[in-house]
């Protein structure tokens, strides 16, 4: 025995099934979460991290912060201005903010890193 379908049999059941998709779709409700403000409260600023000083962990100067990028899908990075003055004797280098550790008093440390190791990243580019 043969099934034979018509086409417009089989358009009607696809779009009845893409209706029943995009209807799911649009019913899902936003995954929000509910924080500790208390908590949250003693995290960092962006603003406060904004141009402070940059050591390793010998405690060395590598540069200083000069803004973060939030990624569409890569993450939060930090771009470094590394060297004495970006456009003459420096650049801009960005780095996944994941590696900085914060908890210093004065600094913030990226461990393992160093002046020149920095320099020879690519430079980092505002709106390329």
């Amino acid at each position: 025995m043969t099934c034979s379908h018509s086409p417009m049999a089989s358009f009607t059941f696809a779009v009845f099934v893409l209706c029943l998709a995009m209807d799911a779709a649009a019913t899902q409700e936003i995954g929000l979460v509910a924080v500790d403000n208390r908590e949250l409260a003693r995290g960092y600023r962006a603003s406060a991290l904004k141009t402070k000083v940059v050591v390793n962990e010998k405690g060395e100067r590598i540069g200083r912060i000069d803004d973060f990028i939030f990624g569409r899908d890569e993450g939060v990075f930090a771009v470094l201005a590394v060297g004495d003055f970006v456009g003459l004797d420096g650049h801009l280098v960005a780095v996944p903010f994941r590696n900085l550790k914060l908890d210093h008093p004065d600094d913030i440390v990226l461990p393992g890193a160093s002046r020149m190791a920095l320099q020879k990243l690519p430079v980092f580019l505002y709106g390329r």
